[in-house]
């Protein structure tokens, strides 16, 4: 089901669009008079799960949610390799995740005081849920962990006595980092627009949570980033007729060699490029290709922490994935001329590159709601 779903995403990658923010010029028909009907299309944008991905005119306000889950199974793979039980333990881990699921919500407030320029301010709320499974044949005790399978809520209980086949599910969540963005426009033309964003990400976000014996979770598990950094992008779009086309290309700065947990996360560059197609005058298609890459971590936690499985070594983080991704933008039949935009996109990974043993990707969904005033 998997890989027909990836043909199927691969060959329509070419049929299917995502109609840039205001790249069509507007459409004239003609009434049994003959005289011409001009008719504005509504602003789509280009993807659900793209950020800093248009710009707005002088004196327009928007608010937006969006909402991202990735979802992450199956056997831990090595580079391009999935690895078997056996070779994770070899590595000298006694468990492993078998899955995890990270839900990402976010508001977006955009306002821009003139036609150049727009500022963003992106709040985030992060959850983690991750399943072990021991991988230890010698470890037959269930001892005091003999809720295999139970959830074990916002805590983990200590994984490192699990029993072979076990399994245990924990979970954290709280605040993550904060992103302020301003874009200013390079080209605004009917047919060609682009722009150049700086963000800057505030580390709102903790990084100190701890499991209940004290020690630190996971380094993915952290709801922040706990180092500012700075991420500048740079958008181009355009259209022809009913079809539009943009790219994205962005890199992510750690500015802070380690945060006040002692670690930092790895610098993230990401390449992106869509295709579009309008539907109609509220409706359009969308397709996108995204290339990812992200370091490892650097440093490592400066208190208690386990060496158990692999999402406790910093070096088990990063590597590089490449993202096919379809989708539709719709606007709401309501709130007047400038309607609701809902904007749905689900992309699975086409190649994955991973640093040391990690769980692999297996599909991210993205859906957004904005409203412009």
């Amino acid at each position: 089901m998997k890989h027909g779903f990836v043909r199927a995403a691969l060959a329509l990658l070419p049929l299917l669009t995502a109609y840039p923010a205001q790249a069509q010029d507007n459409p004239a028909i003609s009434d049994p008079a003959g005289d011409v009907i001009v008719v504005t299309p509504v602003t789509l944008h280009p993807a659900a799960g793209l950020m800093n991905e248009h710009t707005h005119d002088g004196g327009e306000f928007m608010i937006g949610l969006r909402y991202t889950r990735s979802s992450y199974s199956g056997g831990n793979r090595a580079r391009t390799t999935t690895l078997s039980d056996v070779e994770v333990f070899a590595a000298g881990y006694s468990v492993r995740g078998s899955d995890m699921v990270m839900d990402m919500v976010m508001l977006d407030v955009m306002y821009a005081p003139n036609d150049k320029l727009t500022l963003m301010v992106m709040p985030h709320w992060m959850r983690h849920t991750m399943t072990m499974v021991g991988i230890d044949p010698g470890n037959t005790d269930m001892g005091d962990m003999s809720m295999g399978g139970m959830p074990m809520g916002d805590m983990d209980h200590g994984h490192s006595g699990m029993a072979f086949g076990q399994t245990m599910t924990h979970a954290s969540q709280g605040i993550g980092d904060t992103l302020v963005s301003a874009s200013y426009r390079l080209a605004h033309q009917p047919r060609f627009k682009a722009h150049a964003t700086l963000g800057l990400w505030s580390p709102t976000g903790k990084v100190d949570r701890k499991n209940s014996d004290g020690t630190f979770v996971h380094y993915m598990m952290q709801s922040g980033s706990g180092t500012w950094d700075i991420e500048p992008s740079v958008t181009v779009s355009g259209q022809a007729g009913m079809f539009g086309w943009g790219a994205q290309a962005s890199y992510r700065w750690r500015t802070e060699d380690a945060n006040k947990s002692g670690f930092a996360f790895g610098d993230k560059a990401q390449a992106t490029g869509w295709l579009s197609y309008l539907v109609d005058n509220g409706f359009s298609l969308t397709s996108r290709l995204t290339w990812e890459h992200e370091a490892r971590i650097e440093g490592h936690y400066d208190g208690p922490h386990k060496h158990h499985t692999p999402a406790d070594i910093q070096a088990n983080y990063g590597g590089d994935k490449v993202l096919a991704g379809l989708g539709a933008n719709v606007a709401l039949p309501l709130a007047g001329p400038d309607r609701p935009q809902l904007g749905i996109e689900a992309g699975i990974p086409v190649y994955q590159n991973l640093n040391g043993i990690q769980l692999p990707e297996d599909w991210r969904l993205s859906v957004s709601l904005g409203k412009t005033f």
